[in-house]
């Protein structure tokens, strides 16, 4: 929020959310798609802190009225307009709450060595230029593609969500993996097929992490194991 605050009233509400969330994509539609996105993932952060708030036994009168505001901020209907359409929401008022919700409640969202998030984005990167001179058979190509933009996705929520964004990644790509194992057959042997399964290793590696760090995450050791078993089948299917 106090990064896009300063943000002059004449920039485009997409403008503003693409720089912050690192959206590069000249396609409009899919750039509007991916800040909806997004914005749906703050919106959710907000009814958190309400109800965790709520757990704490504040008073909700010192809260609600602000979180109200940042959901007006986080508006999705509003994108084509310019930022002043929501930049009189974000007020010191609001700031001041967001302050004291960010030192009263526990922070998931710093679990995550950077370097290891930077590591994961310049193998996905990576991947992704191998991609665009792919020659495999399009059904394969669009697959891997899919899964690649789940990890691109999942890499820029984490600074919305934390760790779950990589939870609830692996759990969706771990089931397509299976169903499609016939199509990531026409990968095999491929350097694609095996850039992929290194990033998910990366990705599991890097969720061990987390729950090491944090034991109050034991929970994510059932996404763990599924992140074993999604690097064996990719793995499995590349040989």
């Amino acid at each position: 929020m106090s990064q896009v605050k300063q943000l002059p009233d004449s920039t485009k509400i997409y403008d503003a959310w693409s720089e912050l969330f690192d959206i590069e994509d000249d396609d409009l539609n899919r750039k509007t798609f991916a800040i909806s996105n997004h914005l749906s993932e703050l919106h959710g952060e907000v009814e958190n802190i309400k109800l965790e708030m709520g757990k704490l036994e504040y008073s909700s009168s010192l809260y609600l009225p602000s979180m109200s505001k940042c959901n007006s901020v986080f508006a999705v209907h509003v994108l084509m307009n310019n930022w002043n359409a929501v930049n009189k929401n974000i007020t010191d008022e609001v700031m001041t709450v967001l302050g004291f919700c960010e030192e009263i409640l526990p922070s998931e969202e710093d679990l995550i060595d950077q370097d290891d998030l930077e590591n994961l984005k310049e193998m996905a990167d990576d991947l992704r230029a191998t991609l665009s001179e792919s020659k495999l058979p399009e059904r394969a190509l669009n697959l891997i593609s899919k899964h690649l933009e789940k990890i691109e996705s999942a890499i820029a929520s984490y600074q919305v969500i934390g760790a779950k964004a990589f939870e609830e990644t692996i759990k969706s790509a771990y089931g397509e993996v299976i169903a499609n194992a016939e199509i990531f057959q026409e990968a095999k042997n491929s350097p694609e097929l095996g850039k992929l399964a290194s990033i998910w290793q990366k990705t599991k590696s890097i969720l061990d992490g987390v729950v090491s760090t944090n034991k109050r995450l034991s929970g994510m050791q059932g996404v763990i194991d599924k992140g074993q078993k999604l690097v064996e089948l990719i793995q499995n299917l590349n040989v």
